[in-house]
């Protein structure tokens, strides 16, 4: 017992029981204080949130989980990806399925950097977690530069796990990184370098749903007998919403509520509406994905929003470095900082040096808030420039494909659109075939916004590439639309509009309309005096009678066609009438006179370096042998034949050629030739079909 204090009147006995009986003596009246309880040592922190449920395909993502935490290091990882994608369900069920191995506590918070409310300051994360510790304000000292210090030494030595959720910046979660021995989990929809710099952290992107993945998800939420019944409407949506695991989500909780619905009737509600967030974000749910999205652009600067902007209005999902700095005449270096950034914010995908891709529902997005960053005058501007970027490269394209083809006045205004671009033939054929499926939307726009001279243009431009490839279907749609437009204004490239849709009428076997067009052509060559367009429809006749059997007449379209362009001095388009002659000659059975024509043609080709016109030359002559009963004069023109459309990359051509080949000497009892052109056909099975390959448009070649 100890006296009471200076300022104390009264004796204090500190650590006896309540109730215990004390002799009370001179030294004045004691006063019985009860015991001080010990000092309570805090429970672990758990702070993982609940309600996730099964988490679906992401098993090689929680492998990968696995393997950044058990590794020597900082055991740190890292996930980032498009809005909606799952990435803190993925961090969650991580760690929900782990909590045993980390028995000193859990912490989470979510830094709300995209929730569209303040967002959470790190260090009133930091006061919450040492809180839970047992650290009160009281304890922290004054410099809260030095609170990151204390939860490191806290959380040292121990087996922790903390997860930073809804990370905007590194700033967010530097001072949160745990002391050795404990791990880390972060999630972003922006890519934080410095985590991986600093940090040894485990970097992991997270993909969207595979179509079986997507199917799962659906299952999982609104049952798997549901599905089975309707698994072809499941797969249609996953692919409506590219296996968007947000969306993917909302869609499987209408009907979960919508008991009367089908899957069917989801799929349908997503194909009609415009777009599919109009679908999505009517749920009445609280979550609307646009909503969602609109937060990765807070953190934007205005140039780099406007570039976003318009990135997504050109006409596929995919864009090149090279058209955007077209579109926006901007030099390379400041496009490629503002798309590398627009990467870093999973607004868009780098899917290889240069080209980039947007989600569906990004793209969706945009298309809907356009008006904010862009006002009606400026959009039409854009989408105008756009045209005239795609229909420059177009036309530099198609001279790469065919150097010889008559210029229009247009030509050099468009090639100074397109600068420095050149193609080879390869690049030509992969530039066409990576715009195919934007060919009937520009042209849709571009009749919309009354551009006949983009559509007649662009459909001349693209003629000649889907000659090569075949697509008669596609080649009739664009020259219809081409004459419509010409038609209603641009009458200066009517007559040659009528012809390629004569062409493409004869193609499908359609005699009589090709016939109309052709006629309809040359009456306005006529009329306008243009020698060079009345050769062309009477080189077009020639073919059309070839295929309708009328050899005659196609020999006599064929030497009209010479005769206009030797006028005019067109030594190119002289030697095709000489060809279609030729071949007229050829199946009426005057096979010495079909050779001097060809003979013609193919040295007036090979004085001008028309490759193409030359490799028609060497397969007529190649036919006029075999028909002659010359087998060997004959092969030997078709082998010259089989190296030019080689060098052309024309396959098609040269599977023709080949087959022709084995056919001859088969029949003359060449065997070893017959092994050779079959070693030929199967090496062929192994080249590179051009039509399908793929072009970087911004590379050096381009």
């Amino acid at each position: 017992m100890e006296p009471a204090s200076g300022s104390s009147s009264h004796n204090v006995a500190e650590g006896l029981l309540a109730h215990q009986v004390l002799q009370v003596g001179s030294s004045g009246a004691i006063y019985v204080e009860q015991p001080r309880a010990a000092a309570r040592v805090p429970e672990p922190p758990h702070m993982l949130p609940g309600g996730i449920g099964r988490i679906v395909g992401r098993h090689h993502l929680l492998h990968e989980m696995d393997e950044a935490m058990t590794t020597p290091g900082s055991r740190c990882c890292m996930l980032w990806g498009l809005a909606g994608s799952g990435k803190t369900t993925l961090a969650v069920a991580w760690a929900s399925s782990r909590i045993a191995e980390y028995p000193d506590g859990q912490f989470f918070v979510d830094m709300c950097a995209y929730s569209g409310t303040p967002r959470i300051e790190t260090r009133d994360a930091l006061r919450s977690f040492l809180a839970t510790l047992g650290i009160n304000r009281s304890d922290l000292p004054d410099n809260e530069a030095e609170w990151g210090g204390v939860f490191r030494a806290v959380t040292a030595g121990r087996r922790c796990l903390v997860i930073v959720d809804n990370v905007g910046s590194y700033e967010q979660v530097r001072d949160l990184v745990p002391g050795f021995g404990s791990v880390l989990v972060v999630t972003s929809r922006r890519a934080i370098p410095e985590m991986s710099v600093r940090h040894d952290a485990r970097v992991i992107k997270l993909p969207l749903l595979t179509l079986d993945e997507g199917v799962e998800l659906i299952a999982e939420r609104v049952g798997f007998v549901r599905v089975e019944r309707e698994q072809a409407a499941a797969q249609r949506i996953v692919q409506l919403l590219e296996g968007h695991p947000l969306a993917l989500a909302i869609v499987s909780a209408k009907l979960a509520i919508q008991t009367t619905w089908t899957i069917d009737d989801a799929a349908r509600g997503i194909e009609e509406e415009q777009s599919p967030l109009r679908f999505l974000d009517d749920a009445g749910l609280g979550i609307e994905v646009g909503r969602v999205i609109s937060w990765s652009l807070d953190d934007l600067d205005a140039a780099t929003t406007k570039v976003l902007y318009v990135a997504s209005m050109l006409p596929s999902n995919e864009c090149s470095v090279a058209v955007l700095c077209l579109v926006l005449d901007q030099p390379r270096r400041v496009c490629d900082r503002s798309l590398q950034a627009l990467c870093l914010a999973s607004l868009i995908d780098e899917i290889s040096p240069g080209r980039y891709r947007f989600h569906d529902l990004m793209k969706a997005y945009l298309a809907e808030t356009l008006g904010q960053v862009l006002d009606p005058a400026e959009q039409e501007l854009t989408a105008r420039r756009i045209r005239t970027v795609y229909l420059a490269l177009s036309y530099a394209a198609d001279r790469a494909i065919d150097p010889h083809r008559d210029s229009l006045p247009v030509d050099q205004e468009l090639l100074a659109v397109a600068g420095s671009t050149s193609f080879t033939v390869a690049q030509a054929l992969s530039w066409f075939e990576s715009i195919t499926a934007s060919m009937t939307y520009l042209i849709e726009q571009a009749r919309a916004d009354d551009d006949f001279t983009f559509i007649t243009r662009f459909a001349r431009a693209l003629n000649t590439f889907l000659y090569w490839r075949q697509d008669v279907t596609r080649t009739l749609s664009v020259q219809r639309e081409a004459v419509a437009a010409a038609a209603a204004g641009d009458p200066a490239m009517e007559a040659l509009s009528r012809r390629a849709l004569g062409r493409a009428y004869a193609d499908i076997g359609q005699l009589e309309p090709a016939k109309e067009q052709l006629r309809a052509s040359m009456a306005l060559d006529a009329a306008s005096g243009d020698d060079a367009g009345r050769a062309s429809s009477h080189h077009a006749m020639a073919e059309l009678c070839l295929r309708s059997g009328d050899h005659r007449d196609a020999l006599r379209w064929g030497l009209r066609a010479a005769r206009e362009s030797r006028s005019g001095n067109n030594v190119v388009r002289e030697a095709r009438g000489l060809y279609d002659a030729a071949r007229a000659l050829n199946e009426l059975g005057h096979h010495s006179w079909a050779r001097g024509l060809g003979l013609r043609s193919l040295a007036m080709c090979e004085e001008r370096g028309n490759d193409y016109g030359r490799a028609l030359a060497l397969r007529l002559l190649g036919a006029t042998g075999l028909r002659s009963g010359e087998v060997e004069e004959g092969c030997t023109w078709l082998e010259r034949a089989w190296r030019v459309e080689e060098s052309l990359g024309n396959f098609r051509s040269v599977r023709t050629i080949l087959g022709q080949l084995e056919q001859a000497y088969g029949q003359g009892g060449n065997v070893s030739a017959v092994e050779e052109v079959r070693r030929a056909l199967a090496r062929l099975e192994h080249y590179p079909d051009l039509t399908q390959s793929t072009l970087v448009v911004g590379s050096p070649a381009i």
